[in-house]
């Protein structure tokens, strides 16, 4: 007798999704006190802005005054009140489906795919446990407002950006660092 196929698939999709859901979550906060950055693009001082090409993306850093404040790292840790928006868009792309790149020769934004969102205050981040990065917290929003990662959920953001370090106060590629620095 030959094996279904279909029903392979289905054990082994339930057996991976059974597992997934039985993982203990990491220890995160349980309210958002990031908040949804709204009219960031407006109010906030673009602090990098990096083409992946490959995944066809543009990322773009966005600090708020706090945060756009700190221009070497003698100035860290970022001063409370600190945000940073890591916006991830796609690429605009013409009727051929080839990018469409400015007078800079820079593929130019389309839709906004998400907003990956850090706030740094006093006494943030206790909910995090032994992966506290300082004291910040993290969610991630759709352009909308929803979440594509809440607060309860943003465990594994915290667990990743303890890897920046303190020397770096937690933040990945800050405009502070020297090039070759992480």
């Amino acid at each position: 007798m030959k094996p279904n196929p279909r029903l392979l698939l289905y054990i082994v999709t339930s057996s991976l999704l059974a597992a997934e859901a039985e993982k203990p979550s990491l220890p995160a906060p349980t309210v958002d006190r990031v908040g949804f950055p709204k009219g960031y693009a407006q109010a906030f001082q673009v602090l990098r802005t990096v083409a992946k090409t490959n995944e066809q993306k543009v990322v773009t850093i966005y600090g708020n005054k706090a945060a756009a404040s700190v221009i070497n790292a003698v100035q860290l840790p970022y001063p409370y009140g600190s945000v940073i928006v890591m916006e991830t868009a796609n690429v605009l792309k013409d009727a051929q489906g080839k990018p469409v790149i400015d007078a800079q020769g820079n593929p130019e934004k389309d839709k906004v795919a998400g907003l990956h969102v850090m706030r740094r205050e006093k006494d943030f981040g206790q909910a995090y446990g032994e992966n506290r990065a300082g004291e910040w917290e993290f969610a991630e929003y759709r352009a909308d407002g929803g979440y594509i990662t809440a607060p309860e959920k943003s465990g594994a953001c915290a667990e990743c950006h303890v890897k920046a370090t303190a020397k770096w106060d937690f933040v990945y590629r800050a405009r502070v660092r020297d090039r070759g620095d992480k």
